[in-house]
Formats: structure tokens, C-alpha cells, sequence
């Protein structure tokens, strides 16, 4: 017993001493976009589960939306970037769905948006009154003067467990005239 309690603190006392994670990063921290200044970081993390990162166009990790969402057979998979599919801005509308695939085992959601010209965008989802998915997007970044489109697709895995007769309808932002119904196009 003895043996086994000193095997214990041995590991656990190399654990403690062990290098924690360092990532560095090099990146542009001047203002002005005719000149690039580099600066080079250091970031240390206390464990391995804690080095989360974020950089461009992305999903925030397993948020509580998305786990609630999993009871729901659905997965935020993937989220890309890409240029407008329709102007937004011409329609005077913050957000605009263009179209919804929704197939056996996937669900894709396009979207356009209207937001600074310079920003990427921190993903997220939630599930509204357990029928509608709301397609959530932070912008974020360097702040210019001007606003463009932008077409954000939003990519889902889904469970045997989706139940498409609970999830019938998607938004943005929680914005009520960007409301649309999922309909089966396998």
C-alpha cells in the first residue's frame, strides 16, 4: 500500500512540474494598413484544455447552446465565410437566409449579412421554444469605416436522434423577420 501512495505522489509531483503549454503568435499590431508592424506574443496555458484560440471566421467551442442543441440530434459542424450571395444591404435588412439544404444526415444554412467591412465572425447556435434554430454571429476584429455583405454558411451534422417534426424553422440573431421554415430537400 505504502508503494502505491509513493507511485502516486512521484506522478503527481512530476505533473506539477511540467512545462505548461505555450503557443506564440506573430501578428500585425499597427493601425496603419500600408505598413505592417509585427509583433510576436507569448501565451501560456495551464493545460492543455484550456489553449483555445480563436482567429478568423469560426465556431465559439462547445458552448452551452450547442450542447442543449445536441439533446436535438443537431451538431454545428462547420461555419465559413464568404462573399455576398445577394446584397443584404440593398434590401435594408440586417440578415437574410438564401437558402436551406436539409438532407439526411446534414443540414446546411446560407446566410447573408450586413456588418463592418473588417470583421470575422465568432459563430454560435441556439435552439428558441424547442423548434427554431437561431443562428447567432458576433462580429469582431478591426473596426473600419463602412459596412459590407458578407455570406456566412452555417454546417450541421445531424443525429439519428433529429427529430425534424420538433426543429421546424431558422433564424438569425434572434431576429423574427429572418424566420424561415427547414423543408426536406433530400
Amino acid at each position: 500500500m505504502i508503494k502505491y501512495i509513493q507511485l502516486f505522489l512521484l506522478f503527481f509531483s512530476l505533473q506539477s512540474l511540467a512545462q505548461k503549454d505555450t503557443v506564440y503568435m506573430r501578428y500585425n499590431s499597427g493601425t496603419n494598413p500600408d505598413k505592417v508592424t509585427y509583433t510576436t506574443d507569448t501565451v501560456l496555458f495551464e493545460t492543455p484544455m484550456g489553449r483555445h484560440i480563436l482567429t478568423g471566421t469560426t465556431i465559439l467551442p462547445w458552448t452551452h447552446h450547442q450542447q442543449q442543441a445536441k439533446a436535438y440530434g443537431i451538431f454545428l459542424d462547420k461555419v465559413t465565410k464568404s462573399d455576398c450571395k445577394k446584397d443584404a444591404t440593398a434590401e435594408r435588412i440586417p440578415a437574410k437566409i438564401n437558402h436551406i439544404i436539409n438532407k439526411t444526415d446534414e443540414l446546411l444554412i446560407d446566410i447573408n449579412i450586413s456588418d463592418n467591412c473588417c470583421y470575422s465572425f465568432l459563430c454560435d447556435i441556439e435552439i428558441v421554444n424547442e423548434s427554431t434554430i437561431n443562428l447567432i454571429y458576433y462580429g469582431y476584429g478591426t473596426y473600419c469605416d463602412c459596412d459590407c455583405c458578407f455570406g456566412l454558411t452555417y454546417k450541421f451534422k445531424k443525429d439519428t436522434d433529429f427529430d425534424s417534426k420538433k426543429i421546424k424553422a431558422v433564424m438569425i440573431n434572434g431576429l423574427k423577420q429572418t424566420l424561415q421554415p427547414i423543408k426536406n430537400t433530400q
